[in-house]
């Protein structure tokens, strides 16, 4: 099953999320989340996928990149 969840606001969100993730050297989940923001708008991935990225992401607004490090 696919999606098309690409919106300008998930890619400037994503971005900022792989940005501290870098910041605090959590390189695999800034990778993840840097190549998600390069997606096009409208894109299609599946629906797997992208609940994968947006719970991840919903965990890093409340608690932060801290959490991910291995």
């Amino acid at each position: 099953m696919t999606i098309t969840p690409v919106t300008e606001h998930d890619k400037k969100e994503w971005s900022r999320m792989a940005t501290d993730c870098y910041a605090a050297g959590i390189n695999y989940m800034g990778t993840r989340y840097s190549v998600a923001a390069t997606l096009r708008i409208g894109e299609h991935m599946s629906l797997a996928v992208f609940d994968a990225l947006q719970i991840n992401y919903r965990q890093w607004l409340i608690d932060g990149a801290e959490q991910f490090r291995a």
